[in-house]
């Protein structure tokens, strides 16, 4: 019976952590989703880019919502390739969301409820709408962690937990993988890394286990909008494989070079999990400043997945990857997709938005 509530209560808590990553962001998608497309489109250069994504990363919490958005763009034809790669990359802001929510802000929980609940209830305009639910999403992001870090606290002494933890602290591969699996299943790589963050604080895990994870977690995070862009044209796909391929072996880099030659613990410069934060927003800051000039070379077509449309292409074959961008927008900002009436050349039953 006590494992079957330890698991109800890490379930719980995960599942609210996982919906209120997704209430903020949807908030934030649905206040600005307008303007996304001149901020991805405004810039030419690549550092430009570059802070455009970590600017969007840093609002919407997810970098498969930006890179989902990029691919649309790039799939239009209004976002070229290495700008579109340079926005993906730039996921060090929802890192440094992270630092921010990972701060012990449990008092502030009852003002975030109680103004977030009233504007959400009570206000006329929808902006003022989003804003209640961005501040609530927030609240129960905090209530999530405090969740799991008292789901956690009673059986980090037990006796199944400190060997599945020295396990993975001494195998950094599995750790990794894991990490990797964590993110991919969650959707989100916000949430799994908070995770993660709350478990080394309580020394649940150790520190070592955690940064192999978190590494796992960035190349996990990296699979979410291939995943999601499968459907979509090539020129779409370039974008987050691409991102895939970099973010994938800078982080299998950085978990050989950090667990083979040296030891993890040297990068315990405060405490264990502020320590963990600090080596993801590391990981991300150097992924961009090394991936960033490899944008432009990246460019050139790759057979079978970054090949461009054919030549003949024709009006209706333009038309539909429009529509499969503006579907990959929609799919990004969580809106449902508005029908509209069926154009006779479409066929039959098929919609053309």
């Amino acid at each position: 019976m006590a494992i079957l509530t330890f698991l109800l209560n890490l379930a719980g808590s995960v599942m609210l952590l996982l919906y209120a990553v997704r209430m903020v962001r949807t908030g934030i998608e649905r206040s600005f989703g307008a303007r996304f497309q001149r901020w991805l489109t405004a810039r030419t250069s690549l550092v430009g880019s570059g802070a455009t994504g970590v600017i969007l990363a840093l609002f919407m919490q997810s970098s498969a919502a930006v890179a989902l958005l990029a691919s649309g763009f790039a799939a239009a034809g209004y976002l070229a390739f290495p700008a579109g790669l340079a926005v993906v990359l730039g996921d060090l802001g929802s890192a440094l969301i992270i630092q921010v929510l990972s701060f012990r802000l449990e008092w502030l929980i009852p003002l975030l409820l109680t103004v977030g609940g009233f504007l959400f209830i009570r206000a006329e305009g929808r902006r003022w709408r989003q804003a209640g639910r961005i501040l609530m999403g927030v609240a129960f992001i905090l209530i999530s962690l405090q969740l799991l870090r008292e789901t956690m606290e009673p059986i980090k002494d037990s006796a199944f937990l400190p060997a599945i933890a020295e396990y993975l602290a001494r195998d950094f591969v599995t750790a990794f993988l894991v990490g990797a699996v964590l993110a991919f299943v969650m959707h989100s790589s916000v949430a799994a890394i908070l995770m993660c963050v709350a478990l080394v604080h309580i020394d649940a895990i150790p520190f070592a286990a955690g940064l192999s994870l978190v590494l796992g977690a960035n190349m996990g995070s990296a699979g979410i909008p291939v995943y999601l862009t499968r459907a979509m044209s090539a020129e779409g796909r370039r974008i987050p494989v691409a991102n895939l391929l970099l973010r994938g072996a800078w982080a299998v880099i950085a978990l050989v070079v950090i667990n083979v030659p040296f030891d993890p613990s040297h990068l315990l410069i405060v405490s264990p999990g502020q320590s963990l934060i600090y080596a993801h927003i590391a990981f991300n800051l150097s992924l961009l400043i090394v991936a960033l000039p490899l944008c432009r070379p990246m460019e050139r077509p790759r057979p079978g997945v970054a090949a461009g449309p054919p030549r003949g292409d024709t009006a209706a074959s333009r038309r539909d990857q429009r529509a499969r961008s503006r579907r990959a927008r929609f799919a990004a900002t969580g809106h449902r997709q508005p029908q509209a009436r069926t154009a006779a050349h479409d066929g039959p039953g098929r919609a053309y938005v």
